[in-house]
């Protein structure tokens, strides 16, 4: 068989102690020609084994860490990309998530500037399976995707992104699976190591904010030791962030069709309008807490044990403040004490326009009964602080049974929890908050116009810093809390064969379960929110002997002064938007609401913090064969594997199912209410999968080899998805009509993705230089696509489903406080929208090609020598499509959901005598549909390209001792969204550019 020869610098990584974590022939080969030719390499005895000893070179920096890397993926037995410690172990790199958008095909979404969820080849975060230490990861919240923003880089050892499958791996990947390693002590050639890092860092944008630090800091400490003659390993680390973060914002609310006939003359009959927007900064700060521990013992040589653990505390507080404006597509409401003049119109969209409340000074304004309602400019102060947590630990044990047969033993456990606030506080512009009374000011006018994706003009006749006139309205409260924990045991065994094609077998089998679980409440200070934030702040029932109303409870508003706020502004590249004020929340609630409870609540007048309170439970049992292979092919060498994966699934929900009133069980909420139009039932099902795969390796040269993979994979559904569903709501829309909607786009019935995929790539390694040049197509048929169907003024009694009687609070639209008796005439309910959950039986293909070249120029002469340059693209087409929910398209056929046609990286790099190292990278990512992140209600929109750019220096100032400095979104890219067409704006974001300093340590 013929030999696979690495160059020098091949060999002396794979000497340095570089490890693989499955190594097909070619690879062992090359191992044992180093092992050979290194025996003693430091103290060679003789001329001739001086003369035939190799030279050991340690590559550090960048560099080394990108050799490493494709040493990685030279000698895996599937398609896989990789980063090493040295890449990962540096800034400007936060979390591992910005290290791992360098790989190829690999895109990451940015909330708050911050690179969190990884997208793979075209699919979202859901598609993607993650690992740590070869355990699966629970994400905080409830998806399947993790927040790798969780992941110091500093405390990882390798990450490795697994393109194609392979029986021995954990199911659950079709974009990939994202395998993370921390640190063993007793891979280290030293008996002890320490390193240290200490990093500040500073944001232009978050300079000017109020709720924002001007500066923050990383610290980072390791220490790894080996013991009792290197049989005993300990790796400790810790890494600790806090970082002031600021996002600039307009957010646009999504454009839904309107007849515009009645507003204005000539007005068109269908005219897509949106219902407001926000402009405002959210501010805050950003702090993680994360350790790692790692014990290895080899007490003998055929028994090794490793118990490894991970903790991560990130708390993520964030203040939205600005301005919200609501109600704009009132103006197509007949009555409406609305007027629109100067209308601008662009490809069937209102996209400017001056609007006038109060035109003909007649309007009844808040809080009076009948007041006009339509229009509501306020002043928001809202929290939305997220606190974190995620642990994970597992146990492993490997017995050599004899010289041919391991066996590997493990358990895991992973455990993910958030809280977020969703805190909501509201001011509005009063004639006098001095009145006893206070009245808003009717009279709002105002003109806007959307640019596209720049910014927009806004003017106001209202000026929204005036203490004279801006009082409180609103203290609301809706918190989540999900909690995501999963426990497993898996069994292995390689046993060893003496065999000309198959080199071993590898079985085993592994079970797990995994539960989530989601809570809900609510707290409001008032009657509804809506009455709040609008003024309504006053509940009237019934009229005197006189005809007037009877006021029965009020709930009056806090007036603002020059000490309990202050004037603030947008700032970063949102300038000209108006002034507001700006508020200490919890000292406003101490004195305006100092006895009142301010607890959330699950509360059955809004029956939805009962229903979505819910547990969904996961249970899977999988059992493996695979056979490595080691063979000829017309006289080539021939590596990989071929096996078999068994999955056994059942999944089940325990929730609240609307069976209709009377036919329920008597359920109580927090305060004492009951329903009986709610059963708590649990639902099941199961399902068995057989996931063939196949993975081949020719050697067609010392430096060329050809790989083939073909594997059927899937991905279950996010762990929300598969909660209880089917709640009936009655719900009242802008324009006075009622409907009756059925939610049930939630499903524990609901089955995995599927896909059979195919790779194959070339890849080429240079021997007198290091680098590589890599040539990948793939294709993946993806079939059973699970998801939500809505289906507008859906005929529920054609359709055969039973709607339950009208809830008694839902007959009228007002109620006698004292007798509870309806008032006026009853309310008519329509049939509304019904969403389902249901899978798409064929789905279609995604494919696409990926080039990668990387290259240091070794070659160049003397100083230029040290350059390199790591270069990645990828391109991807997908014949899926999916009904749009972006505005406009009205359900036509539009693309899956966080597909990029086109993404591009490329790092220039720089290694000067292992004294100085600088490199610049771009990434870059072409147009794809997602989600708004940026408000509370999830709203499909288009996200325009974006490229983000990092340079990062440092300087060894001594072996031990190095300076840093490195700059975050040097250009300052906006995250730019629009709905399906880009004259109608989504959302505008600026995050700032960070810039970081500091020292590294090593001993």
């Amino acid at each position: 068989m013929n030999k696979f020869k690495p160059n020098i610098l091949t060999l002396s990584l794979i000497a340095a102690g570089l490890s693989f974590a499955s190594v097909p022939s070619f690879a062992q080969d090359a191992q044992e020609e180093v092992k050979a030719q290194t025996v003693n390499v430091n103290k060679p005895k003789t001329l001739e084994e001086k003369e035939n000893a190799v030279e050991v070179i340690e590559v550090r920096g960048f560099r080394g860490s990108i050799i490493k890397s494709l040493n990685t993926k030279r000698f895996s037995d599937t398609v896989v990309d990789a980063i090493s410690a040295d890449d990962i172990g540096g800034l400007p790199d936060v979390s591992i998530a910005d290290s791992l958008t360098r790989l190829p095909g690999v895109t990451s979404v940015r909330i708050d500037g911050q690179s969190s969820e990884l997208n793979i080849r075209g699919l979202s975060g859901g598609f993607v399976f993650s690992t740590l230490n070869g355990r699966e990861q629970v994400s905080t919240a409830g998806g399947r995707s993790v927040q790798f923003d969780q992941f110091p880089s500093e405390l990882i050892k390798q990450a490795q992104v697994y393109k194609s499958q392979k029986a021995s791996l954990i199911e659950g990947g079709i974009a990939g699976t994202i395998e993370l390693e921390t640190a063993n002590a007793l891979d280290n050639e030293k008996e002890t190591s320490f390193r240290f890092s200490a990093h500040g860092n500073w944001n232009d944008a978050a300079a000017g904010n109020e709720d924002s630090a001007d500066f923050g800091r990383r610290l980072t400490a390791s220490y790894q030791a080996k013991f009792l003659d290197d049989t005993l390993g300990l790796s400790l680390g810790y890494a600790g962030m806090f970082q002031p973060t600021v996002s600039s914002r307009f957010v646009n609310y999504q454009f839904d069709d309107r007849d515009l006939s009645e507003t204005y003359d000539g007005g068109p009959e269908s005219l897509l309008v949106s219902s407001g927007f926000e402009v405002n900064e959210r501010g805050g700060e950003d702090s993680r807490d994360a350790f790692v521990l790692a014990l290895n013992w080899e007490p003998r040589d055929d028994l090794r044990f490793q118990f490894d653990g991970f903790h991560s505390k990130f708390d993520s507080e964030k203040w939205d403040r600005g301005l919200r404006i609501s109600g704009i597509n009132n103006i197509a409401s007949p009555g409406q004490s609305l007027l629109l003049t100067d209308p601008l119109i662009a490809n069937g969209a209102l996209i400017g326009g001056t609007i006038a409340r109060n035109p003909n000074g007649d309007a009844i304004a808040p809080p009076y009964k009948g007041s006009d309602r339509s229009l509501n400019i306020q002043t928001q102060a809202d929290d939305n602080t997220t606190n974190s947590e995620l642990s994970s630990f597992g146990l492993k044990g490997e017995w050599e049974i004899n010289d041919d047969l391991l066996m590997t033993v493990d358990f895991a456990h992973s455990q993910g929890k958030e809280t977020s606030k969703d805190q909501v506080m509201r001011m509005a512009y009063f004639k006098d908050s001095s009145a006893a009374t206070p009245i808003i000011d009717n009279d709002i006018i105002f003109s806007y116009k959307l640019n596209g994706l720049e910014n927009p003009d806004l003017a106001f006749n209202q000026d929204f810093t005036d203490t004279d006139h801006m009082m409180v309205t609103s203290a609301e409260s809706y918190p989540s809390i999900e909690s995501n924990e999963s426990n497993a045991v898996r069994v292995d065994f390689a046993y060893q064969l003496e065999s000309d094609i198959f080199s071993s077998v590898e079985f085993g089998a592994r079970l797990s379960e995994r539960e989530y679980e989601l809570g809900r409440g609510r707290f409001l200070y008032g009657t509804t929110d809506a009455n709040m934030r609008n003024g309504q702040y006053i509940t009237y029932s019934g009229t005197d002997e006189e005809g007037n109303p009877i006021e029965t409870e009020r709930f009056a508003p806090f007036p603002l002064s020059n000490e309990n706020s202050t004037v603030t502004s947008i700032n970063g590249d949102l300038p000209g938007m108006p002034s507001f004020l700006a508020v200490n929340n919890n000292d406003i609630l101490n004195v305006w609401i100092p006895n009142v409870d301010r607890t959330p609540v699950r509360d059955w007048n809004h029956s939805w913090t009962m229903t979505q309170n819910n547990i969904v439970e996961e249970e899977v049992t999988a059992a493996y064969v695979q056979l490595n292979l080691n063979a000829e092919l017309f006289g080539l060498p021939l590596s990989g594997n071929v096996g078999l994966r068994y999955v056994g699934s059942k999944q089940s929900s325990t929730g609240l199912v609307n069976v209709g009133a009377g036919n329920g069980d008597v359920i109580y909420d927090d305060v004492g209410g009951t329903s009986d139009e709610f059963r708590r039932e649990t639902v099941s099902e199961s399902y068995h999968d057989l996931l063939p795969s196949l993975n081949l390796n020719i050697q067609l040269s010392e430096d060329d080899q050809l790989r083939f993979a073909y594997s059927k994979v899937m991905s279950r559904p996010d762990m929300p998805s598969m909660a209880n569903s089917g709640n009936f709501r009655f719900n009242s829309a802008d324009d006075g009509r009622n409907y009756i909607d059925l939610d049930s786009s939630t499903s524990p019935s609901i089955r995995p993705f599927y896909a059979d995929q195919i790779d194959i790539s070339y890849e080429h390694y240079f021997s007198e230089t290091d680098g590589a040049f890599v040539f990948a197509i793939w294709n993946k048929d993806i079939e059973n696509m699970p998801g939500t169907t809505t289906d507008k003024n859906f005929d529920y009694q054609a359709n055969g489903i039973a709607v339950p009687a009208i809830p008694d609070n839902k007959t009228h639209a007002e109620f006698d406080s004292e007798t509870g008796e309806p008032i006026g005439e009853p309310l008519v309910w329509e049939n509304g929208t019904y969403s389902h959950a249901a899978n798409n039986a064929e789905a279609g293909y995604i494919r696409g090609i990926e080039i990668g070249y990387t290259q240091t120029f070794t070659f160049l002469p003397d100083m230029w020598k040290g350059l390199g340059a790591n270069i990645n693209f990828s391109y991807t087409e997908s014949e899926i499509e999916r009904p749009s929910n972006v505005p406009g398209e009205d359900g036509q056929p539009g693309p899956i959901e966080g597909l990029s046609p086109r993404v591009f990286s490329a790092t220039l790099f720089y290694d000067y005598e292992d004294l100085f190292t600088a490199r610049v990278s771009a990434r870059h990512r072409a147009e794809y549909l997602s989600r708004q992140i940026a408000i509370g209600d999830s709203q499909s929109a288009y996200f325009q390209e974006e490229t983000i750019i990092s340079a990062q220096m440092s300087y060894n100032f001594t072996d031990n001792l190095q300076g840093v400095v490195s700059v975050d979104n040097l250009t300052d890219e906006p995250n730019i969204s629009y709905f399906g067409d880009t004259s109608r704006t989504g959302t505008i974001q600026y995050f700032g550019r960070t810039v970081y300093f500091g020292i590294n340590y090593s001993m």
